[in-house]
């Protein structure tokens, strides 16, 4: 399994500062493009695709909103880690068939409401705790923007 989706060998710390620009970084518009492929990379059968694709719809937004505000380098960071979630939500409908009946939005919550992520295979411990930070975002993000 890849460490990390866009190859960076070392992402920014989650907390990294803020970028001050309110204009989009346009590396990272480029990155967050990319999620569209995430659906097909996570799908193991068929089926998984769509669902895939509904993750990534609920991600996007939180992708967005980064972007807005954090380096390209940090946005990178936290994509590779979404990208790692979401295929651990992918991997899990496999053991958990009646998982496959709830939305991209309640999949994603349920995944990440401990203010962690679930634990990923192939990954080191210190990598865990990165992913773990950048879900504890997401999980505010999701809690306090009220995505759809």
């Amino acid at each position: 399994m890849k460490r990390w989706f866009l190859h960076d060998p070392e992402p920014d710390p989650p907390m990294s500062k803020p970028v001050k620009s309110s204009k989009p970084q346009s590396d990272s518009a480029s990155v967050i493009d990319a999620m569209s492929d995430w659906p097909s990379s996570w799908a193991g059968v068929p089926e998984d695709e769509r669902i895939g694709i509904a993750l990534v719809a609920e991600m996007r937004p939180f992708a967005e909103h980064l972007e807005r505000r954090f380096s390209a380098n940090t946005v990178r960071g936290h994509l590779n880690c979404l990208w790692i979630i979401g295929g651990e939500i992918i991997r899990r409908l496999d053991n958990e068939p009646r998982v496959r009946k709830l939305t991209g939005r309640k999949l994603l919550l349920e995944a990440i409401e401990a203010s962690e992520a679930p634990l990923a295979s192939g990954v080191t411990e210190a990598e865990q705790k990165v992913i773990d930070a950048t879900a504890r975002r997401l999980l505010r993000f999701m809690t306090t923007h009220g995505t759809k």
